[in-house]
């Protein structure tokens, strides 16, 4: 651009003119609230705004309720502010310009939060850098973080009362539904049982006095025996249905009880004078107990109060083990504190060390049918009457009956009868005068006479038609006695009561058939089918379970374990007698095959050209016997050396000698170590290292596992036997 004039021409060139930049700077001057202006110190609820000049603070704190405020604000240069317009965002909002000469701007009823407000200045050449302040507006005191946190939990806590409460009354209701459908198959359990009672003691009379006319006319004493062993077990079904047909009368209210004064020294006495061939037979020390105590006139009825003692203590023998103890205390006390017939009473405590009862069972001990879950398995298990039947007897008396742990740690547990003093409480009863003893009452004779029956019987010996020998593994001992004389016409037969005890015999006597329950205390009859049949040196033993166990899953158990046959109780013994005659002649003929002896195949020349099995197992134990000793021998030498693969060689001696490799690399060696004890040369230690076993203790413990004896006791049983064997 050209221009002229008085002192020439003066000319304008783009790019040659050069505006001189100007820095604004903005800040906030002052802050209102309610359109008063804030000053330090300046409260909004119970706190402060701010804690400095306005200009220099950079955050506000204000109360829910003061959410209305103004901001004012400037540049700190004074020239020119006609030229400067304001621009300012809330938070992330895009920026607002405000006209020109405005300079303060008004927010109001703001929700309680953080705010950040920018603010910047710009002319129409520069715009200054934003200036921020922030501003806190506190909750009110119902919608702070800790306020909604109570208000969770108070509604979780009202959502949880609500549904426990619906569960509780949920779980009630299914609780009283249980009980009474409980109390209803008790009840048909009960009314069926007495049904079947009245219809069975009609035939069981029939056939207890023809039984008892054959006994006393017939003198051959083998079917003496079986003529007792019948006429005690009909005892027992007797007993039993006595007992029902007497919880009925209970629940139904038709007992009615006769007291008549009776001392209970002698009476106690008595009955347990019944238990001593018992207890001499099972080695129990079995002590009535009444110290200062010579006679204690008790008003019982005589005829069923004894029915209380014979249950408790028949419980007691049942679970109490060989060699242990039972107790019968007779006592007096007072309780001036109970309330009732018991503040002087008599007590009973009955106590054994057998395997007692658990805390939370103790509760239930007393209820129709319950049965301790630890005694189901063991070959005592009963009704689960006898107990009711003597809580309902002790209660008709006035009295209690509770069961406890034994004092101080001991094992087992005790029953303690407590039945009140005097006859003041039978006001009202049926009172008899005092009588002599008489003779148990017919309903009780046959529990008295099962308890009175011999226990042993002498045994005639019988001649076995045959050389085999067959282990019988029963616990109950009428039962195992009676298997055992069936079986020793034709053969040799050995007896044990548990299965820890039969593999201990099948280790020493080596019997060609085993017949064994399952229910048996100490190893089961699973358990020990299941050793026999993974030990190389038994496991070719036919096993023949024997047991009441009748469902279908436990019979496939008892075959997954290897049983050779599963007969269900009750049975019938001839086909006891063919299944072991079948099993031992199976075994012989597959002895005989294997031995050659049925074609005469050891007097026959034979071509001997080895197969492709044979010689594999020549370079097997051509490594084994070369590294005997060596404690390294692993899988992986035998088939680097034997040059197959680790699964062609597992394969292979699985078909070959069904085992493992390591198991039988490890029989082998067991094998060679019972050959060098036999030599009564080296230690064990040094039979240990020569066959490879680093550890003694693992080499006694796969020793015993084998041979069912130990290394030392092995040695001393062959100290005669000539090294050939």
């Amino acid at each position: 651009l050209w221009f002229g004039g008085m002192s020439g021409i003066t000319y304008l060139k783009h790019g040659e003119i050069v505006v001189l930049a100007k820095h604004w700077n903005v800040r906030v001057t002052d802050f209102y609230l309610h359109s008063k202006p804030v000053r330090k110190g300046m409260l909004s609820g119970r706190k402060p705004i701010i804690d400095t000049a306005v200009f220099k603070a950079t955050d506000f704190y204000l109360s829910h309720k003061d959410n209305s405020f103004s901001i004012e604000f400037a540049t700190t240069q004074l020239d020119s502010p006609e030229r400067v317009t304001y621009l300012y965002a809330m938070n992330n909002t895009p920026w607002f310009q405000l006209p020109k000469g405005i300079n303060r701007v008004s927010f109001s009823s703001l929700a309680p939060g953080t705010y950040h407000f920018r603010i910047k200045a710009k002319d129409s050449l520069l715009e200054s850098e934003a200036a921020e302040v922030t501003i806190h507006i506190a909750h009110a005191w119902w919608g702070t973080w800790w306020a909604w946190t109570i208000y969770v939990i108070i509604i979780l806590a009202i959502a949880g009362t609500i549904f426990v409460q619906r569960r509780h009354h949920s779980r009630i209701q299914r609780e009283m539904e249980r009980h009474i459908q409980a109390e209803q198959l008790n009840e048909a359990k009960l009314q069926f049982f007495i049904d079947v009672s009245h219809e069975i003691r009609t035939p069981l009379s029939l056939i207890v006095s023809p039984l008892q006319k054959l006994m006393a006319g017939d003198a051959d004493s083998a079917r003496q025996k079986t003529y007792r062993l019948i006429y005690r077990n009909l005892e027992r079904l007797l007993q039993l249905m006595n007992q029902l047909l007497d919880i009925r009368k209970i629940d139904k209210g038709q007992l009615s009880l006769v007291y008549r004064q009776t001392d209970m020294v002698a009476f106690i006495a008595d009955l347990c004078d019944t238990f001593r061939e018992q207890a001499e037979k099972q080695h129990i020390s079995f002590t009535f107990h009444h110290d200062g105590i010579k006679t204690l006139p008790l008003w019982i009825d005589p005829a069923r109060f004894d029915k209380v003692i014979l249950n408790i203590l028949s419980n007691a023998f049942k679970f109490t083990s060989d060699g242990g103890h039972i107790d019968v205390w007779l006592a007096t006390g007072e309780d001036a504190g109970t309330p009732g017939l018991l503040q002087q009473y008599a007590e009973i405590t009955i106590a054994d060390d057998g395997v007692g009862i658990s805390p939370e069972e103790t509760g239930h001990i007393f209820e129709r049918f319950y049965q301790v879950q630890r005694t189901r398995n063991i070959s005592h298990q009963g009704t689960g009457i006898g107990l009711h039947l003597t809580h309902s007897l002790v209660e008709l008396h006035h009295g209690t009956i509770r069961v406890a742990d034994n004092p101080d740690g001991c094992p087992g547990c005790r029953f303690i009868v407590r039945v009140p003093l005097g006859d003041a409480h039978l006001r009202g009863e049926r009172v008899e005068a005092a009588q002599p003893p008489a003779a148990p009452p017919a309903e009780t004779a046959p529990a008295a006479a099962a308890m009175t029956e011999p226990v042993e019987e002498k045994e005639e010996k019988v001649r076995a038609k045959t050389k085999y020998r067959v282990l019988v593994a029963e616990d109950d001992e009428e039962l195992r006695r009676y298997i055992c004389r069936e079986l020793s016409a034709d053969y040799h037969t050995l007896a044990c009561g548990n299965g820890k005890e039969a593999l201990e015999l099948i280790f020493s006597k080596a019997p060609d058939a085993v017949v064994s329950d399952i229910v048996m205390p100490g190893m089961d009859g699973f358990t020990l089918c299941q050793k026999l049949k993974q030990n190389v040196n038994l496991n070719h033993l036919p096993v023949i379970l024997l047991t009441a166990r009748t469902k279908e899953e436990d019979k496939i158990e008892g075959l997954e374990t290897g049983a050779d046959a599963y007969i269900t109780k009750p049975f019938n013994m001839e086909i006891l007698k063919n299944t072991v005659r079948n099993l031992i002649r199976g075994r012989e003929q597959l002895r005989n095959t294997f031995s050659g002896k049925q074609a005469q195949d050891d007097k026959l020349k034979k071509i001997d050209v080895p197969s492709s099995d044979e010689k594999l197992m020549e370079r097997i134990m051509r490594v084994i016997n070369a590294n005997m000793s060596n404690p390294n021998l692993t899988v992986d030498m035998i088939t680097r050396e034997v040059g197959i693969s680790r699964v062609h060689l597992n394969r292979k001696l699985k078909e070959l000698t069904n085992q493992t490799t390591r198991d039988f690399i490890r029989n082998i060696r067991l094998k060679q170590a019972a050959e060098l004890l036999t030599k009564k040369r080296y230690t064990i230690s040094e039979v240990a290292d020569l066959t490879g076993f680093t550890d003694s203790n693992n080499f006694s413990t796969a020793f015993k596992e084998l041979y069912g004896t130990p290394p030392t006791l092995y040695m001393k049983q062959h100290q005669d036997r000539p090294s050939a064997d």
